[in-house]
């Protein structure tokens, strides 16, 4: 009895290790949905197993809707976080990693308050390159996670879509963050 409730606990913590330690906040997300915010979307990070590129055109289309939703006042931005070009079998691994990196930056560029910085990241695998998840991260000035949103072939807002482009992928955005401005 007791080694198995010793295994069980080994086995949460090692979840949480792998899973990573930056999650969202709940009084950042509030603070985000009381409607009285500037969002600056990043231009969104296409990445394949051999290349990473940025999309503005596609972040435009997401500041269009948060701005259709009243959301918060939102704008496509030129800052570009250093993207997370480590490919894992963890997706969760990578998205904590982009979550680590992209706080870090936000918070040295020093944004007024009421601002938050949305990061999308749109991946493709296989020799074919198909859309194969949707991550992506809202945080505000001071480096804290509002929304963290890990999308592939798992979760109903992915297989609903079974995205294909990069307008497939924003619907794909926009069904993951609905859930989560809802919840």
């Amino acid at each position: 009895m007791k080694t198995s409730t010793n295994l069980i606990i080994i086995t949460l913590i090692t979840l949480f290790i792998l899973t990573g330690c930056i999650t969202e906040n709940k009084a950042v997300l509030n603070s985000f949905k009381s409607g009285k915010s500037t969002v600056l979307v990043c231009p969104v990070l296409i990445l394949t197993s051999k290349t990473s590129t940025y999309d503005s055109i596609t972040s435009q289309r997401i500041a269009d809707y948060l701005n259709q939703k009243n959301y918060a006042e939102a704008d496509v931005t030129t800052l570009c976080p250093p993207p997370n070009n480590k490919w894992r079998h963890n997706e969760a691994r990578m998205l904590t990693e982009s979550s680590e990196l992209f706080a870090s930056y936000v918070k040295q560029q020093k944004l007024p308050d009421n601002t938050f910085v949305l990061y999308p990241e749109f991946y493709k695998g296989g020799p074919d390159d198909i859309i194969i998840a949707v991550h992506y991260l809202l945080i505000n000035n001071k480096g804290g996670i509002a929304m963290r949103g890990l999308i592939n072939s798992h979760w109903p807002e992915f297989k609903q879509v079974k995205p294909r482009t990069t307008a497939d992928c924003v619907v794909v955005f926009i069904n993951g963050f609905e859930n989560k401005m809802t919840k």
